[in-house]
């Protein structure tokens, strides 16, 4: 009678293991997957706007605009492919749990400085710019402009509020597998 007992504890803990891999793995998915949509829309506006460059006559966008936005680009795709590979180094066959934790918890602190680093950086970038364009701006420009912005700003921070959500997600199952691995 005992031995069927812990067979089906053995039976359920592996169960229990299981499905909580199966959830992690899922987290890290959709982590990978909220990188690689914003390491692709780096990519295509950089090379979009390499494009835009080519064919400007500067008579409503100046060149160096069109560079400060291709760099701001450049530097966020390369923020990403960074990211993707730290994700792609989150692997359950060959690392430990706490292994993974750990790498978790740098990718968390990394996210937290891509909000304040990224934030603060845009401020400087936007005076750039409209340094550049300081002679088309309007007073309906600057309006529409601050809309944009503040729009541009509630669709990113609630972005960022549900990747936060995952990444916590994921720190949870994380720790109900540790604390399964010591049973």
């Amino acid at each position: 009678m005992s031995e069927k007992i812990e067979k089906s504890e053995l039976f359920n803990k592996e169960l229990t293991m299981n499905m909580l891999k199966k959830n992690a793995k899922s987290s890290v998915n959709k982590l990978e997957r909220y990188e690689l949509i914003f390491l692709i829309i780096s990519v295509m506006y950089a090379i979009f706007l390499s494009f835009a460059l080519f064919v400007n006559d500067e008579r409503l966008i100046l060149n160096e605009s069109i560079w400060a936005c291709i760099a701001l680009f450049v530097v966020a795709g390369g923020w990403q492919a960074f990211k993707l590979i730290l994700l792609h180094k989150m692997r359950f066959d060959t690392c430990s749990t706490i292994e993974i934790m750990n790498r978790v918890t740098r990718y968390k602190i990394l996210t937290k400085a891509r909000l304040y680093w990224g934030m603060s950086l845009l401020i400087p970038f936007f005076a750039i710019v409209m340094y550049f364009q300081r002679d088309i701006f309007t007073p309906e420009l600057m309006v529409a402009m601050a809309i944009g912005g503040a729009l541009g700003a509630v669709i990113g921070l609630s972005a960022y509020r549900k990747h936060w959500k995952n990444i916590d997600e994921l720190l949870s199952d994380l720790k109900e597998i540790k604390s399964y691995e010591k049973l």
